[in-house]
């Protein structure tokens, strides 16, 4: 059995994307600043709230992870201090969270169960749509233009394969 969503292409993702940059008065900065955003979004966001969390409260492989029901991101504390440090990864991985929360909890893409053999979609694969979300909010599709991957990197906070893949799907 495996979950499933509603379709949401990428051009749909990035729409959504936008939305949340211009609410948050973003629209046009390259840097994210998804962790300076926890208070706020905390405070403003209905639903939503996060959690630090020790590295042992979680897998190994495992960074952080967003509770659907309750609407609680829970950030290892490895994860939220290198975010803190500008580490790329560790910033998507809040951000991816933070898609979790904005696609299942507050917007609210409907969750299927699929009971057949094929795998679910990657326009229907939550984790996918998360990752795609997450990446359209850190590194905004209508600023980067011509930049390189080191660029993108470099002003958007994110790693270099992550640039190089944002860039891709342009």
């Amino acid at each position: 059995m495996e979950i499933a969503v509603e379709p949401k292409s990428r051009e749909d993702l990035r729409r959504l994307a936008f939305s949340i940059r211009k609410v948050l008065g973003l629209e046009d900065e390259l840097y994210f600043p998804i962790v300076e955003l926890l208070d706020v979004l905390e405070e403003t966001l209905p639903g939503f709230s996060y959690e630090i969390i020790g590295d042992g409260e979680l897998p190994p492989k495992k960074h952080a992870e967003t509770d659907v029901e309750t609407g609680v991101v829970r950030i290892k504390q490895s994860v939220y201090d290198g975010a803190r440090q500008g580490n790329g990864r560790d910033r998507m991985t809040i951000a991816h969270e933070f898609a979790h929360f904005m696609t299942l909890c507050f917007v609210g893409f409907k969750l299927y169960r699929s009971f057949d053999d094929r795998p679910v979609e990657a326009y229907r694969d939550p984790e996918w749509q998360a990752k795609c979300l997450a990446g359209e909010l850190l590194v905004p599709h209508h600023l980067v233009g011509s930049m390189t991957a080191w660029d993108v990197a470099e002003k958007c906070g994110v790693s270099e394969p992550a640039a190089r893949y944002q860039l891709k799907k342009r």
